[in-house]
């Protein structure tokens, strides 16, 4: 193994020599943090529970059991025990009996079905996802959309793991592809994410120094609006927050090519004016929100981890401000009323800190010098350091997980399951 791995470095090292350019190599920063980055969040438990909130949100639900047959929770109890039996072993049985659990031999199968791949299969699909260029690297692993994998033609249902966190991953927030495709499926998944950081909101804020308005729709002349998801407010500072479900497509997170990568940064750009449009009819008084004289600081918050670096980071700016013009918005908000883009995750470990230094402490230093691009979380470990490690270490809606799944009924601990790089 460390033959084939510094085989591998050395291949990735002679292509950089022979074909790296600087704006190539300014370029790779994109697809170089979507690959790395994702090993380098250990903590588990809360993206499990924002996951399982999602999709067990009934309207979301009633597409996943229409679409597979399965609930939310039958899911996620198959994947736990599949994950918690692969921290020691290196294979599992397809015919593992989950009836004491509840769950019956044709649900289970089901998932272990979704799961499994034969090797023949596997090595298709590894073929076909190779590139000989400059993307060679940062290629999607076919592993991640069916981690398990049967080498044994005779005997099927026995299945090995390479890497047991994908098990996790696809029993969670990998359910997304089980309903990404059916009818009506964008308006309730969309609007379950938007509920669940509401919840996050609820949770963290405390209502005695803290105000969240949620959405509600309001008129402006015949036009019917929906309004910004959530407003936080304090005695100093809005923070202005519109949620997106929408995730990076895999061909755009090994992409380095900035035509492949923009097309879908514009739609966090849509996103960001959608937002700047909702805070000028809540200026004008067109919405529920008591208008205040306190700084506005919109912030467009992504289900999953988008990594804007080098290039992306680029296309959004260019976006936004292109966007801004077209839309006859005021350019100097830019500078007046800043935004951000957090994933959720970021979000979940950094509000804590927004919460006891306050939003315009946090936001107004973010925007500061050449930390606007910063993500929100290494912009907190760097500068409130104290007060994000003393309040980042919690597991939200941990009471509501252990009334759903008891802890002596789950089969290994929620924190043995933390992601590590090989």
């Amino acid at each position: 193994m460390v033959r084939v791995l510094n085989m591998l470095r050395r291949v990735d090292n002679d292509m950089a020599g022979i074909h790296m350019t600087p704006d190539r190599a300014y370029n790779s920063l994109s697809p170089t943090g979507q690959l790395q980055l994702p090993w380098q969040r250990p903590r588990q438990f809360n993206a499990l529970m924002r996951y399982f909130k999602v999709f067990s949100e009934p309207d979301v639900e009633r597409l996943l059991v229409r679409e597979t047959g399965v609930s939310t929770k039958e899911w996620f109890f198959v994947g736990f025990g599949a994950a918690g039996l692969l921290q020691h072993e290196c294979g599992i049985s397809a015919h593992q009996d989950y009836r004491p659990f509840g769950i019956e031999l044709d649900r289970s199968k089901t998932v272990f079905d979704k799961l499994s791949q034969p090797f023949e299969e596997l090595r298709a699909k590894v073929n076909d996802a190779a590139r000989y260029d400059c993307t060679w690297m940062y290629t999607w692993n076919p592993l991640e959309a069916k981690p398990l994998v049967g080498l044994d033609p005779t005997h099927p249902e026995r299945l090995h793991c390479p890497i047991p966190y994908y098990v996790l991953k696809r029993t969670s927030q990998g359910l997304f592809y089980e309903i990404d495709q059916t009818e009506g499926f964008n308006n309730p998944f969309g609007a379950s994410f938007q509920g669940y950081l509401g919840e996050v909101l609820g949770a963290t804020f405390p209502s005695r120094q803290f105000t969240i308005y949620e959405e509600r729709e309001y008129k402006v002349g015949r036009h019917r609006k929906d309004g910004v998801d959530w407003i936080l407010t304090d005695d100093q500072a809005n923070l202005f927050i519109e949620c997106k479900a929408k995730r990076m497509t895999v061909g755009a997170k090994s992409a380095v090519d900035p035509a492949i990568i923009g097309q879908q940064v514009d739609y966090l750009a849509k996103a960001v004016i959608q937002l700047y449009k909702n805070i000028a009819d809540a200026l004008a008084g067109h919405t529920h929100w008591p208008r205040n004289d306190r700084p506005i600081f919109p912030l467009v918050v992504t289900l999953e981890d988008w990594y804007l670096f080098g290039t992306s980071a680029d296309l959004l700016a260019e976006g936004v401000r292109k966007k801004m013009a077209e839309a006859n918005l005021d350019l100097t908000w830019l500078y007046t009323m800043p935004y951000t883009v957090a994933s959720c995750k970021d979000f979940e470990d950094v509000s804590p800190t927004i919460a006891e230094v306050g939003i315009h402490a946090f936001f107004s230093l973010k925007h500061s010098g050449d930390q606007q691009r910063w993500m929100i979380q290494l912009f907190a470990k760097e500068h409130f350091n104290e007060v994000y490690r003393r309040t980042v270490h919690r597991d939200l809606f941990k009471e509501e997980w252990v009334r759903v799944f008891p802890e002596n009924v789950l089969p290994f601990r929620l924190k043995s399951t933390e992601s590590r790089s090989s």
